[in-house]
């Protein structure tokens, strides 16, 4: 419900920038000058300055009010703050833009509260059988982000429950995490999962006490026969999600989102660069096993820009570990803390790769081809075979400022910590899990020890490592400030502290969100932070992020979002 509302009222500020953007927001011929609140620059000495100078989409000038006006020219436009705080443009760590729009304009919404209003198999079952009431019989019904931990019953549907939705119609429904997904009878039967079907590498097509299929796909290996028949994105379909997501990571104060493994959109982002559907930028994760793909790009590597308008940059390849720690699919090296039913005692998850051997080959192959490489890492299992894996590549073949990223690298013991340090990765975390999931971490998935160390931000800090903040939207909404406030507070949603001892401050949770995200996908020279000669990405929030509780972080309003010295978002 958060998601639907907060879209809606972002495209249509979308629409209004649109249509007169040249005549209420757009920057004047010469130069713009802030100045009447504070100005994060996030430079390396995290220095807070009284103006900023833009000219074109340039900054031009930063530093003491009477030094930035004398570089601005005595016709410069003026921009009082008013006390509000000016912050440079927040860099999405990792998400799958834009999927959380397509989501939205083609499937059935099945949250739990506050983002949606499924709390029990009933609801769910409610929600896809009006969708089924009024779709032509045969056509497919695909729900996206159930989450069995927190429904009533604390279990996945299954083929049963969606059957008593409709046997009419396909039915498929997505897991929250992204990592599961469950279809009813006729999809199992369109996608040729049978009951002697054998289970694909790095995926389990789950069976019930019965030993018969249930309908639940485990990991995207297993969904792959359902994706691999779902009915196509349309051309239209992905301009419209570009135009809308845009507008609501714009209004979220995002100004360079994250296409991160998703199916390759090139094509669609270069048009929407041209003809101004695209408002911000991204920076696109192909998939490393997609060998296809990956020889398209040619000698092109990470931090190329692909258009001409500096909107679409070409980041690392993307490889998958494991799956997901609240579903069960992330590979640790101990088994979870307490087992779903009809999981071994010693169940841990599961890895990917079906061998350590042809991991490490492929890391090895995609790094001596010069390629920045990223990994999904979420049980601590999966990011030793990776930070392994990377290791082994760089004994091979040494090289300097890889950059290797660790994305998630949710459940990372204290001695792996020391590795990320020394070999010189760079994790992406999803800190936003403390909130989210941490009850659940804490309770059922990890255990109290295990849960406390999730995201271990501060750890991080005392190596000197560099790391990223991240949302994976759709999973959860693009929110920076989100990030902020769980890196600060480490709240979960019933309100206690996980891991307190991980704390961070405000001034370097921003950074997670800023520079470190530039840094992390080699655009530190062109974004990140507020420098001479950088591209004028700026964001305007309505309070000072220092001043406030830090209860109330997530809370600060994004007033402007502004791109290359141009406004693509303003507050009502």
């Amino acid at each position: 419900m958060i998601r639907r509302t907060f879209l809606k009222s972002a495209f249509a500020t979308a629409v209004l920038l649109g249509s007169s953007s040249t005549t209420l927001f757009a920057a004047q011929s010469g130069v713009r000058v802030y100045v009447g609140g504070p100005i994060f620059t996030m430079n390396k000495k995290n220095e807070i300055v009284e103006a900023l100078a833009v000219k074109g989409d340039t900054i031009l000038a930063v530093g003491t009010r009477a030094d930035v006006l004398k570089a601005a020219g005595s016709d410069a436009e003026i921009v009082d703050l008013k006390g509000r705080a000016l912050i440079p443009g927040m860099i999405d760590g990792h998400s799958h833009f834009p999927n959380g729009a397509y989501r939205e304009l083609t499937m059935v919404n099945l949250n739990v509260p506050p983002l949606g209003e499924v709390t029990c198999m009933a609801d769910l079952q409610r929600l896809l059988k009006a969708r089924a009431d009024k779709t032509p019989e045969g056509q497919w019904i695909i729900g996206y982000n159930y989450n069995d931990l927190a429904m009533k019953e604390q279990r996945h549907p299954t083929r049963a429950d969606l059957d008593a939705v409709s046997t009419k119609h396909p039915v498929f429904v997505r897991h929250v995490s992204g990592h599961l997904g469950v279809g009813n009878s006729l999809a199992l039967e369109m996608a040729g999962i049978k009951e002697d079907s054998t289970d694909p590498e790095g995926g389990r097509f789950r069976r019930g006490a019965d030993g018969k299929l249930d309908g639940v796909l485990e990991g995207p290996a297993a969904q792959m026969p359902v994706n691999k028949i779902l009915p196509p994105v349309t051309d239209e379909q992905q301009m419209r999600s570009i135009a809308m997501d845009s507008m609501t990571y714009a209004a979220a104060g995002v100004t360079t989102a994250n296409n991160g493994g998703s199916p390759t959109m090139d094509e669609f982002f270069l048009k929407g660069s041209k003809n101004g559907d695209l408002k911000i930028r991204v920076v696109i994760w192909p998939n490393g096993r997609n060998p296809k793909l990956i020889e398209s790009y040619g000698k092109k590597r990470q931090g190329t820009q692909l258009d001409e308008a500096g909107k679409v940059f070409l980041g690392p390849v993307k490889l998958f570990a494991d799956g997901s720690p609240q579903g069960y699919t992330a590979w640790f090296s101990k088994p979870y803390y307490k087992q779903l039913p009809g999981k071994p005692a010693d169940f841990r998850g599961f890895p990917v790769f079906k061998s350590r051997e042809e991991l490490f080959a492929l890391v090895q192959q995609l790094h001596d081809d010069g390629w920045q490489i990223t990994t999904h890492t979420n049980g601590d299992q999966a990011i030793q075979d990776m930070i392994d894996a990377y290791s082994a590549a760089l004994k091979a073949n040494p090289r300097k400022d890889h950059r290797h990223i660790l994305n998630h690298c949710q459940f990372c013991r204290p001695d792996q910590v020391d590795a990320i340090a020394e070999m010189g990765f760079v994790p992406s975390y999803f800190v936003t899990h403390t909130w989210f999931w941490g009850d659940i971490h804490r309770d059922m998935v990890a255990g109290p020890e295990r849960a406390a160390h999730i995201s271990p931000l501060k750890a991080a800090l005392d190596k000197g490592i560099t790391f990223a903040l991240h949302n994976d939207t759709p999973v959860t909404p693009i929110s920076p400030l989100m990030d902020v406030f769980s890196a600060v507070t480490r709240l979960t949603s019933s309100g206690k502290v996980l891991g307190p001892d991980q704390r961070i401050t405000v001034m370097e949770a921003l950074r997670g969100v800023t520079i470190n995200g530039a840094y992390m996908q080699r655009l530190e020279d062109k974004i990140g932070s507020l420098e001479k000669g950088k591209l004028a990405d700026l964001v305007i929030l309505d309070k000072d992020p220092t001043k406030v509780a830090p209860e109330t972080l997530k809370d600060i309003k994004v007033d402007e979002t502004i791109v290359g010295g141009q406004t693509v978002y303003k507050r009502a």
